[in-house]
């Protein structure tokens, strides 16, 4: 993740033990974050965490992701764990800021996307969420939503997901763009089966759903079902491609609700798509006397 500061601390296993991460551990400093580089740096404390987050939402990394933290006061968590303090704590001096919940959401979602998570959510020790108080070992009865001033942990988590949802539509919206028109290196125009997620050249009963949505169907010509962009401009006008465009616009609807996506995300997506292919074309204009223009 950029912007990620290395610190460094000498408390860490090397390697995981034979385990593999398998949650995030949430804590709750009860202090500041150079007092947490100051004790994580220090080899007498035998305590570390993977990352350390502060009220202006600085990142510090102390550990590597390789290995397992000196950080829940528990073997196999502390193996299994990427472990993550959180500046605050206090009634009285640090508390944990807007800006250090943001960018731990931030953090949280790369984590999630890194290991192939889809979503993060916490249940006890069944989710891939865990808070150290609920760890068996730990001493920490506050930490890190119960203290004062603590870390509202499912507030984190609904930020993580949104980041991780947000970028779940952006691939789908960029892929249902890109079933709606032409590949440019070939000249075909494409449909996709949008149930198998199988790519056709113009097979008739492949098409039920874009057929619905009111998108014109190309003719089969002598060398195939598909029909080049060049013919296609040769063969409409400007008007015949407005009514296309409108027709693709209605289609976006029918085709987003199917897949969960946004309706209104797609839509610009496409018209970003229409105008990169309009602007890729070239188009020669012949004269009666045959010489080009």
């Amino acid at each position: 993740m950029e912007g990620v500061i290395w610190k460094g601390s000498p408390n860490h296993y090397n390697g995981r033990n034979g385990y593999q991460v398998t949650h995030i551990t949430l804590h709750i400093m009860v202090g500041y974050l150079a007092g947490t580089d100051a004790t994580f740096a220090n080899p007498s404390s035998q305590a570390s965490a993977h990352y350390g987050v502060g009220a202006t939402g600085e990142i510090h990394q102390y550990v590597d992701e390789a290995n397992g933290s000196y950080s829940d006061a528990n073997w196999e968590s502390n193996n299994s764990c990427i472990s993550i303090e959180h500046e605050g704590g206090m009634a009285q001096g640090a508390v944990c800021t807007q800006a250090c919940i943001d960018a731990s959401a931030r953090l949280c979602a790369d984590i999630a996307r890194r290991y192939g998570w889809d979503h993060l959510w916490h249940d006890g020790l069944n989710g891939n969420v865990w808070l150290h108080r609920e760890i068996p070992g730990t001493d920490h009865a506050g930490c890190p939503d119960l203290a004062p001033n603590g870390l509202p942990y499912q507030q984190v988590i609904d930020k993580a997901n949104a980041i991780l949802n947000g970028e779940t539509n952006q691939e789908r919206n960029t892929t249902m763009a890109e079933m709606l028109f032409n590949d440019l290196d070939t000249g075909k125009v494409y449909y996709w089966n949008i149930l198998t997620g199988t790519k056709y050249i113009g097979v008739p009963d492949q098409l039920e759903i874009l057929k619905a949505a009111g998108i014109p169907m190309h003719e089969t010509s002598s060398n195939g079902p598909w029909m080049t962009r060049a013919q296609e401009i040769t063969d409409t006008t400007l008007a015949g491609i407005t009514a296309t465009i409108n027709a693709q616009a209605a289609a976006i609807e029918v085709l987003s609700k199917s897949m969960g996506a946004d309706p209104e995300q797609i839509a610009q997506a496409v018209q970003q798509a229409v105008r990169d292919k309009l602007d890729s074309l070239e188009i020669t204009i012949t004269a009666t006397d045959g010489t080009d223009q």
